[in-house]
Order: structure tokens, then sequence, then C-alpha cells
């Protein structure tokens, strides 16, 4: 038993840096999904579908948050290229069809579901490195460009989708109670 805990602690002491870069990176990208996916698109969508009503509150909304979206998404990219480093474990999660949650369960089938489920729970940043090479930082090829707006496409009618019945769940439950 103490033996196994020396080398797990050896191998910690061997990859601390690479360990601190992916801690402050995941933090780092937690907090912006948080003010963009929930405090951002929530926002928007609820201003949007409560002044123009549905549908075109809904569209509205996905009109103005998916540039917004790509744009972050694109910057996202430039600076994962920029600087070579993998500060989010991007390359290590090519290795998911090797864990049991259900994340790791989709990928296992393959390019598409992991495509779709990469879109949805993630974004497309990371759905465009998990699907090119690995340990590749030189940009978009044509084919990552495609996978790449596909993604955008597909993460932003996902989130206008969603936010737009969370909305109306909420008006809806706000006219019943009030």
């Amino acid at each position: 038993m103490l033996l196994h805990w020396h080398r797990t602690w050896d191998w910690v002491d061997r990859h601390k840096e690479r360990i601190g870069l992916i801690v402050v990176g995941h933090a780092a990208k937690r907090i912006e999904e948080f003010l963009f996916d929930t405090v951002l698109y929530g926002t928007v969508v609820a201003v949007c579908t409560i002044m123009l009503n549905q549908p075109w509150g809904s569209l509205t909304a996905l009109t103005v948050m998916t540039p917004i979206s790509a744009l972050a998404c694109y910057g996202y990219l430039r600076f994962y290229d920029w600087s070579k480093k993998d500060w989010l474990g991007l390359e290590m999660l090519k290795g998911l069809r090797d864990g049991n949650t259900l994340l790791h369960r989709i990928v296992r089938y393959g390019n598409i579901p992991a495509f779709f489920a990469l879109s949805v729970f993630a974004d497309a940043f990371t759905t465009t490195v998990y699907m090119r090479g690995k340990g590749r930082y030189e940009g978009l090829t044509t084919r990552d460009r495609k996978i790449f707006w596909a993604s955008i496409v597909v993460s932003n009618a996902y989130w206008t989708l969603r936010w737009t019945v969370i909305v109306q769940v909420v008006l809806f439950l706000g006219g019943w109670i009030g």
C-alpha cells in the first residue's frame, strides 16, 4: 500500500506543471462557460423572448448569439494553437473512449456521436480540437473548418432551444402563480 502511494506521488511530482496548467485552464474555461452559457445566453434569450414573443424572440436570440459564440470559440482555437499548450487537457480528451461516463460511452460509438455530444455538452472549440489530429496546433484545415461551423450551428441551436424552454417554463409558472 505504501509503495502504491509513493508511485502516485512520484507521478504527480513528474506531471505537476501539466496538472497545474490544466487545473488553471479548466477553472478559467468553466468561469467563462458559466458567464457565457448561463448568464449571457439566458439573458439574451429571455430578453428577446419577452420583447419579441415566439418564435421571433428565439430566432433573434439565435442570430445574436451564434456569431458571438463563433468569435469566442475561434478565439480559443487561435490561442490554443498559438500557445501550443494543452491547457485544457483536450489532447487527453481524445482518450475519452476509456472512461465509463455517459460522454465516454457516446464517444466510443464514433466521430458522429462524439461530434453531437461534444457540441451540446461543450462547444465548437472543444469539438474541433477533439476531432482533429492528436497534438496538432497548426490552425484549421478545411475539414476542421467544416467541423467548427457545424458545431457552432448545433451548439447554438441546442442552447437557444434549451433557454427558450427554460424561459417559457418560467413565464408559464410566473403567470400561473401570479
